[in-house]
């Protein structure tokens, strides 16, 4: 199998686990622990979570070992939980930009949050954060992903069939 067909397949694969309801594009909050809220909030809306509470606690206890704001104006909040039924992401975007704490001291406007089951899913959990690490790592990627604005054009960015 030649290595483009294996991009494209991971790329396929990538995108499967991004969905047009956990995208949010117009994040309100402003501060750190009320952005995490946000989102979880919108998680336990939709039923990817049942145990709201429960999942906020684990991301502020992995934000007290470091932040998952990695500079460049993204984060990776995340963690496992059992409260967590199947590999769940959602895409927030904040245009005011949070302090959340990143290693580069700056504003975090691009938030992949990022929740798996405990006794799973633990290779494609792996697998995602790699993936989105080397997203970032492209300066031109990164600059069109602060651009996003809908659901279509992230997909085109993860999928590499941006314009």
């Amino acid at each position: 199998m030649s290595s483009k067909v294996k991009e494209n397949m991971r790329s396929e694969k990538l995108i499967s686990l991004f969905e047009d309801d956990l995208c949010l594009f117009h994040l309100r909050s402003r501060k750190k622990n009320s952005i995490l809220e946000e989102m979880t909030e919108h998680l336990e809306k939709t039923g990817k979570v049942s145990d709201k509470e429960l999942i906020m606690k684990m991301l502020k206890n992995r934000e007290s070992l470091g932040s998952t704001g990695l500079g460049k104006g993204v984060a990776f909040p995340h963690g496992k939980s059992l409260a967590i039924k199947e590999l769940t992401i959602l895409f927030g975007k904040s245009n005011a930009g949070v302090d959340f704490d990143s290693l580069d001291g700056k504003p975090t406007r691009i938030f992949f949050l990022i929740l798996a089951p405990s006794n799973r899913d633990a290779e494609t959990y792996l697998e995602l954060l790699s993936d989105l690490l080397n997203l970032i790592k492209q300066p031109d990627k990164l600059k069109k992903l602060h651009e996003v604005e809908d659901f279509e054009s992230l997909i085109n960015l993860l999928g590499g069939n941006e314009t």
